[in-house]
């Protein structure tokens, strides 16, 4: 599978570039990020290196991950950052960020609607999960705007820094999404 830029009019999803180093470096010291992902802390250039190289190309060369930068469609700015995680079975896990400087605006909405219609109408995925830790409201607003139906809260779902937390869960199938 070959790395594609996704234009969605509010944002444009293309592949991660080493110019996004830095303000991948900067998201990455959010608070809430930090709250709600599983980011290295300390996080710093050879940790955000490493995600534009190893996670995304790797991800990219291997079919199995669909790795994309959010960004501002005209300066080109990098706003976060979208994959699929991609199964054998026609399904895929949905994973998202939004910098602290891009929140508000609906980037997130937008990006989450635009990697969701290219999966499930140009991959031809049967179902796309996305799951987040109880409490995470922000992301689950999100999914649900786009058509995610929770399905449940899923005890000690996830391990988040060592500690087993419970996880919401909820899917996406073809002609769920909004």
């Amino acid at each position: 599978m070959q790395p594609e830029c996704l234009d969605g009019g509010t944002v444009v999803l293309r592949p991660l570039r080493d110019d996004d180093l830095q303000a991948i470096v900067e998201a990455c010291q959010d608070p809430e990020m930090i709250r709600w992902t599983t980011i290295p802390q300390p996080y710093g250039e050879p940790h955000a290196r490493d995600f534009v190289h190893a996670f995304a190309e790797r991800g990219w060369a291997d079919d199995t991950r669909a790795v994309f930068a959010i960004a501002d469609p005209v300066t080109d700015a990098y706003l976060g950052a979208v994959d699929l995680r991609l199964a054998p079975d026609e399904s895929a896990e949905i994973g998202y960020h939004v910098a602290p400087w891009a929140r508000g605006r609906g980037v997130g909405t937008a990006a989450l609607r635009l990697v969701c219609r290219w999966g499930l109408e140009v991959l031809g995925l049967q179902r796309i999960e996305w799951q987040a830790a109880v409490g995470n409201v922000g992301s689950r607003r999100i999914a649900e705007a786009v058509g995610f139906v929770v399905e449940g809260t899923c005890r000690r779902r996830l391990v988040h820094r060592g500690e087993r937390v419970d996880a919401w869960i909820g899917s996406l199938l073809p002609g769920e999404l909004r």
